[in-house]
């Protein structure tokens, strides 16, 4: 339980209203109830304070100067950045994850293996030959650490995580339950009978302070090492290939999958589900929308979208074209239509002679480019004019 006034001074904020009431929790404005703390980003938000029943609000400058919400809030905490406050706000009432230090009896730990006393290693978790597990690492049951493991300090693992053999684990790095890390990377060659195995000998490098999602797998290098770069974070049920390297700062969304030897630069975002090939590079500050399909190289700072990828302002073209379609395929077949039945009738009143030699008349389909009429025929020679007349509004329409 912290008084209103020191939570403001921890996130650099001014008190309005009384500051020395006490708040017990954070919680959303649907849920708050007395003593606790929530926030406010948006104005759209504020008719929902009506019925709040928190004891404070955290709201941005610019909400706390409407006149509305003042009207409405009794004590509040006026900060710079709302969404960066309760991030702060929210890590004072987490409950801690780390455990305190020590060997459960349960635990297998190799006789090799360096363990500070400071870690805590709970039951059923194995430590493999020559791992090294520092300060302040708290390790969950039923967890495989294998040989040459190096886990930096204030790391968190929780259950049923798999690290393999070699694999090096940074500082203050959060890996969710039923991760893998380190497996063998998908590599096989076709020696005319079989697939054979290819060795999978390089390494896992994950340097401080990323965060792996539950039932992630990172694989191993084929030779060299695969890397994930400082301060990523990577979310469930990701598949990154073997030789792999992502940037820093970079954010992977659920469900990506990364083939084998592509690389990302820094501050990549990639959205659910994106799917990248092999060997590509996309550069530093790419964001790629979800269900992107990355092919070939990204220059940087670029914003895709699409299979195969494309700018997005190009993808959001498509799709508006796209929705055209179905009337533009109605015009082209009444288009058509009107065509042959002007042919036939033509032909039946004996028009041009070379009909009668079998060849195209110049009303006939075929007789012009792109199956109009070489002369006449103003509803074909209207559809040629339309194609562009279509692109024309539709450049129109998706400016406004």
């Amino acid at each position: 339980m912290k008084r209103l006034q020191e939570i403001a001074d921890k996130i650099r904020g001014r008190v309005v209203g009384d500051g020395r009431i006490f708040i017990s929790n954070i919680a959303s404005i649907q849920e708050a109830g007395q003593g606790d703390i929530t926030f406010l980003t948006r104005y759209s938000f504020a008719t929902q304070l009506s019925d709040c029943k928190a004891s404070a609000v955290i709201v941005g400058k610019e909400l706390a100067a409407n006149q509305d919400v003042q009207n409405i809030i009794r004590n509040m905490v006026v900060v710079d950045n709302p969404a960066l406050a309760y991030t702060e706000v929210a890590e004072m009432f987490d409950t801690p994850k780390h455990k305190e230090p020590g060997i459960s009896q349960l635990a297998y730990v190799a006789e090799d293996a360096q363990v500070s006393s400071e870690a805590a290693i709970m039951p059923f978790v194995h430590v493999g030959r020559g791992s090294i597990i520092e300060r302040k690492v708290t390790v969950y049951p039923f967890t495989y650490i294998g040989e040459n493991v190096r886990i930096g300090e204030e790391t968190l693992i929780y259950s049923h995580v798999s690290l393999y053999n070699g694999v090096t684990i940074g500082k203050r790095v959060i890996i969710h339950a039923g991760s893998v890390l380190g497996s063998d990377g998908f590599g096989y060659t076709w020696d005319g009978t079989r697939h054979r195995k290819i060795a999978q000998l390089g390494s896992l490098v994950v340097e401080d302070d990323v965060e792996i999602g539950a039932n992630t797998t990172i694989d191993r290098g084929s030779l060299g090492k695969t890397f994930i770069g400082r301060g990523s974070k990577i979310d469930n049920l990701v598949q990154i290939a073997h030789n792999v390297s992502v940037g820093e700062n970079s954010i992977i969304v659920a469900q990506v999958g990364i083939a084998g030897s592509s690389s990302l630069g820094r501050n990549v975002i990639l959205a659910g589900q994106v799917g990248v090939r092999d060997h590509v590079t996309i550069g530093d500050n790419v964001k790629a929308g979800g269900g992107t399909g990355i092919t070939k190289d990204v220059a940087a700072g670029s914003n895709i979208m699409g299979t195969p990828h494309m700018p997005h302002r190009e993808w959001l073209r498509l799709q508006h074209y796209l929705k055209k379609l179905p009337d533009l395929f109605h015009r082209i077949d009444a288009m058509d239509s009107h065509t042959r039945v002007t042919a036939t009738a033509t032909r039946q009143a004996g028009g041009n002679p070379s009909s009668e030699r079998g060849e195209p008349g110049a009303h006939e389909v075929g007789g012009g480019e792109a199956g109009y009429p070489r002369v006449g025929g103003g509803l074909p020679s209207e559809g040629a004019t339309r194609a562009p007349l279509m692109e024309k509004k539709l450049v129109q329409e998706e400016k406004k």
